[in-house]
């Protein structure tokens, strides 16, 4: 686990913050209060992108639920801590998904998992769900043995293909975003991303034409 901060500079939790901050740019605004040692908007910056990085993270690790935790817990120790060098250069959220990655990437250097779940991003905005929650159980039933087959897929590719995948897919980051967080080029990213949906989707191609994705070793 990482080490709790100090007392001297563990934030009060606090919610006053969250009810008076509207703008479209909600976590900027906490961000620069965070910045001039504002608790009460740390806490709440928190709340808000503490959910997503902690379910980037755990898919990201394989769905380690305490290692994700933990990522989570450092890249808020380190936002922190380094309140007073935060410069609004990028978003928010591409700041702390950064941060995320990076403790992510150390973790994964040492073994081999990966991140569990069924969707692929396409090159839009959304999510490719393929689960349909409406179908009859011999339908989930084979809903359930794709999304086995694609996690399956998910294990075999590169750790840096994944983590594009999850950065597109969960964080919704843009080509630009995604490369800083990867210290690599937008061109790079499109590469990455390519080639992990061209695997995925091939998995899902031999659902469609056999009924059985069978997943190679």
């Amino acid at each position: 686990m990482s080490p709790p901060l100090p007392a001297k500079e563990r934030p009060r939790v606090g919610v006053e913050i969250c009810e008076d901050v509207t703008s479209h740019d909600r976590s900027r605004a906490l961000m620069e209060r965070v910045a001039r040692d504002d608790e009460a908007a740390f806490a709440c910056l928190v709340g808000e992108e503490g959910p997503a990085l902690l379910a980037f993270a755990t898919r990201t690790l394989g769905g380690d639920r305490t290692d994700a935790e933990d990522v989570v817990q450092e890249v808020f120790v380190r936002v922190w801590r380094a309140r007073h060098r935060w410069q609004p250069t990028a978003s928010v959220r591409t700041y702390l998904f950064t941060i995320a990655t990076r403790l992510c990437l150390n973790r994964l250097r040492g073994r081999r998992r990966s991140p569990a779940g069924a969707e692929i991003p396409d090159d839009h905005e959304h999510r490719a769900d393929f689960t349909d929650r409406t179908a009859g159980p011999e339908a989930a039933a084979g809903a359930r043995q794709l999304g086995d087959a694609l996690r399956a897929e998910l294990d075999r590719i590169p750790a840096a293909q994944r983590t594009a995948l999850l950065l597109r897919c969960d964080a919704g980051l843009s080509y630009a975003d995604i490369a800083a967080a990867l210290d690599t080029s937008a061109a790079a990213v499109e590469s990455l991303l390519s080639r992990a949906r061209a695997r995925l989707r091939e998995r899902l191609s031999a659902w469609r034409s056999e009924g059985n994705p069978r997943v190679r070793g």
